[in-house]
């Protein structure tokens, strides 16, 4: 069992703990859900790392797999206790408006050590700037203007990671060419945007890449995705978002093949000097 950084890869690898040995047993979840006198889904949803277990209901639960070894136990209990801490992102105030699937990614990605991000319609959401993330927000569906400040204090708050002193977030982004050529906003916004773009790429924890539209054909077309990395004894997770819902990919099969469309995009795309150039000219073509 791993050491973990936040509560939800806590969660996620007691869920994950539990289920392998549900499975060492023999057993299946209904088992575990007569055991608890609760629903098979709620055992699902603990074992998937979406769902908190009590002290009690997990004594319950290694009793029932055979687990004796008392420093097991004691690892898993403590493992339990901490995965029930509530992240700033899970206060009401931010949960309540997130879409779904948005707050599990952002417990990742406050756990996560790096980032690699593929980005095919707009500036990645930790590389915006303020006023470019309020015109993204003003595309999509309507919402009052509290949810929306409250949205944009959930973005600047992801950001803090990268501007942190001390255990700053590695970010590796990529984005497609056609995102400096699509206007968000006003040409002020995006003047502003393409600038915040150039200072965060100075930073030594920042690389970013831009995908020419010369290239043609290339595995981003399918859509943005991002491979969140913990420590080395930790499984990245994939995330691809899209308009259908979000996902979490974390199968070795998976991993492997969005790995490799991340190679292929990072050899395609301008190298960092190169890149900067090109943000230069973008911010001839938007200067207000």
């Amino acid at each position: 069992m791993t050491e973990t950084g936040g509560p939800t890869v806590r969660r996620r690898t007691l869920g994950t703990a539990l289920t392998e040995l549900r499975e060492s047993a023999g057993l299946q979840q209904k088992d575990a859900a007569s055991a608890l006198g609760c629903s098979a889904s709620k055992v699902s949803r603990i074992e998937q790392g979406k769902g908190l277990i009590k002290q009690m209901e997990l004594r319950t639960l290694l009793e029932l797999y055979g687990v004796s070894d008392e420093s097991k136990v004691a690892g898993l209990l403590d493992l339990a206790r901490r995965a029930a801490e509530t992240g700033w992102w899970e206060q009401t105030e931010y949960e309540s408006i997130m879409p779904q699937g948005l707050g599990v990614y952002v417990g990742l990605e406050n756990d996560a050590r790096t980032v690699r991000a593929w980005e095919l319609g707009w500036v990645p959401g930790l590389l915006q700037h303020e006023d470019y993330a309020a015109a993204v927000l003003a595309g999509g569906k309507p919402a009052p203007p509290e949810t929306v400040r409250r949205l944009l204090e959930i973005r600047e708050k992801r950001q803090g990671r990268l501007l942190a002193a001390e255990d700053s977030l590695e970010l590796w982004a990529i984005m497609d060419e056609s995102v400096l050529m699509r206007p968000i906003g006003d040409s002020r916004v995006m003047a502003a945007q393409i600038k915040h773009l150039q200072i965060m790429a100075e930073r030594p924890n920042v690389t970013l890449q831009i995908l020419p539209l010369s290239k043609g054909m290339n595995p981003g077309l399918r859509g943005s995705f991002s491979i969140l990395e913990f420590a080395p004894n930790e499984s990245p997770i994939i995330y691809v978002e899209s308009p259908a819902g979000n996902t979490f990919l974390e199968r070795d099969h998976q991993i492997m093949n969005f790995r490799h469309d991340y190679s292929r995009l990072t050899a395609g795309a301008m190298d960092p000097p190169e890149t900067m150039d090109r943000l230069r000219k973008a911010a001839e073509e938007f200067h207000p």
